[in-house]
């Protein structure tokens, strides 16, 4: 176990200059790499990692998003094959979002039986949204999300459950725990924030473009199905195959040309609803009037 901590964290020291080009300034490669060393020490699962190509790309995907791998913008999972998968966490998302400078405040939230709600898509106001904590919530029925920019205006989303549940169903992991192929997935042990990060990813296509949208966007896009937001959530290691990721960039693409799969080809029927198999979410950046997502 020691030996192989010890042989994680020299490679990924090996790739500092890597690290350097691909973080933005205002994150230093000396604090990216301690950081992500201290999340190998911490990370569940680590002494079954086999593949180390594996580390040095979710450590490059972190770096390349502007996340610490610090168990709360960002973090590690060992999956059941023992290649390691990166974590974007809600944090971690909403601070690449409050980056742009342009978002006031950003609220995501689900909305439960006995809650106060009540939505007027056309009124200035658009959610009213009213908690007693002294009383049981009740069952969740409804997602949403709402950013005020600091112009003034506001763009929100709002998602009922069985929305929710239409994207879970065409997420391939889904469908292989619901077969018994694997023994768990997300979008059962963690669904309430699976569901928080659906009505997220929504939302995020009508946010405001800046500096740094591009990786804000290619943050939230990292939509492989075992996506989580506490460090310790699924850490016991059962996910499926990840979303092809996002094209790397300088030195670090060349280190790890060969990690990665490529990208899915867009369907050869354009009337086909065009969705990730992974996690059934689709890829058009904002969608039509009427569409299921």
């Amino acid at each position: 176990m020691a030996n192989n901590l010890t042989v994680l964290k020299t490679d990924v020291n090996k790739m500092h200059g890597e690290f350097a080009k691909a973080l933005p300034g205002h994150i230093s490669a000396d604090k990216f790499v301690r950081t992500a060393q201290t999340a190998i020490a911490l990370t569940r699962n680590i002494e079954k990692v086999k593949n180390t190509a594996s580390l040095l790309a979710a450590c490059s995907k972190a770096a390349q998003d502007g996340l610490i791998l610090d168990g709360r913008e960002a973090a590690l999972v060992v999956d059941y094959n023992g290649d390691v998968q990166y974590r974007p966490m809600m944090r971690g998302l909403l601070k690449l979002a409050y980056n742009s400078g342009e978002i006031k405040s950003i609220v995501v939230e689900t909305v439960r039986e006995n809650d106060v709600f009540e939505y007027s898509p056309t009124a200035d106001e658009p959610i009213t949204h009213k908690i007693d904590l002294r009383q049981d919530r009740g069952e969740v029925y409804a997602y949403y999300a709402l950013a005020k920019l600091r112009d003034g205006g506001i763009v929100h989303e709002v998602m009922t459950k069985a929305d929710v549940y239409r994207i879970r169903d065409r997420s391939d992991a889904w469908k292989a725990y619901k077969a018994g192929k694997i023994k768990s997935t997300p979008w059962h042990t963690d669904e309430i924030e699976m569901g928080r990060k659906t009505v997220f990813r929504r939302l995020s296509k009508y946010l405001p473009s800046s500096t740094d949208r591009d990786a804000f966007r290619q943050a939230v896009e990292r939509i492989d199905d075992d996506y989580s937001f506490e460090a310790e959530a699924d850490a016991g290691g059962e996910v499926s195959t990840p979303k092809p990721a996002a094209k790397k960039r300088g030195g670090a693409a060349a280190a790890l040309k060969d990690v990665t799969p490529p990208k899915q080809s867009k369907p050869a029927n354009e009337d086909a609803p065009e969705f990730d198999p992974h996690t059934g979410e689709v890829y058009d950046d904002v969608p039509n009037p009427g569409d299921d997502f």
